[in-house]
């Protein structure tokens, strides 16, 4: 049976109001602040959830013999396992 790499991407979003000359100003104050970690997203900020074919294999199609060991894996019936 054929091996698949799909990702999952869940963004996180958050609206702040900045009070700031002009855009450029007020996105740079929004960087600031996440970088002096003012700013802090977490599971109240989920957004959207994205499951696609994953962009390290053409088609998402994994290779035959291509070392998957630490990815985490989903067979048929099974829980996902991880490496931990």
């Amino acid at each position: 049976m054929a091996q698949y790499g799909i990702s999952v991407r869940e963004i996180l979003k958050r609206t702040v109001i900045v009070e700031a000359e002009n855009l450029e100003a007020a996105i740079q104050k929004v960087e600031e602040a996440v970088e002096r970690e003012e700013i802090i997203l977490d599971v109240d900020d989920y957004d959207e959830r994205e499951i696609i074919p994953s962009e390290y294999f053409e088609g998402g199609k994994v290779p035959d013999g291509k070392d998957v060991s630490f990815y985490c894996k989903l067979r048929l019936g099974d829980r996902i396992s991880c490496m931990t």
